[in-house]
């Protein structure tokens, strides 16, 4: 594991979302990252998270991992879960997938890796630092 990396397995609960996104914030807070893109990674985060809960284990148990590091000005992201697999046939809001699109417009590498049981969601975004 990389310096700049940190990686949470948490069980795939939505009570446990306060939890994904304390551990983001806090993050991307030490690493001085501008306050705009803390929100829209902590957006996107939410978003991967809720999914992998409520659409890869259908609300069971199971486990999400997040893995998230700083390299250069890129923070590099990755929630994965080996549940039921991510559906890309659905597209509409009614069957899911509205918050997928909006989840890339605010990230510049939007990544779905199919695994043979489960999906890693890689994305990828340029930040502002401040001090």
């Amino acid at each position: 594991m990389k310096q700049t990396e940190v990686e949470v397995h948490i069980p795939s609960s939505l009570e446990n979302l306060s939890v994904v996104r304390a551990m983001i914030r806090t993050y991307l807070q030490n690493h001085h990252i501008a306050e705009r893109d803390v929100v829209q990674l902590l957006s996107v985060v939410d978003e991967l998270a809720t999914n992998a809960i409520e659409h890869a284990y259908q609300n069971q148990l199971g486990e999400v991992i997040i893995n998230i590091e700083k390299e250069g000005s890129k923070i590099r992201l990755f929630v994965e879960d080996s549940g039921a697999g991510y559906d890309d046939k659905k597209v509409s809001k009614e069957e899911g997938g509205i918050g997928l699109i909006l989840a890339r417009k605010l990230v510049d590498i939007f990544e779905i890796i199919k695994k043979e049981q489960g999906t890693v969601f890689r994305i990828e975004k340029e930040v502002k630092e401040v001090i």
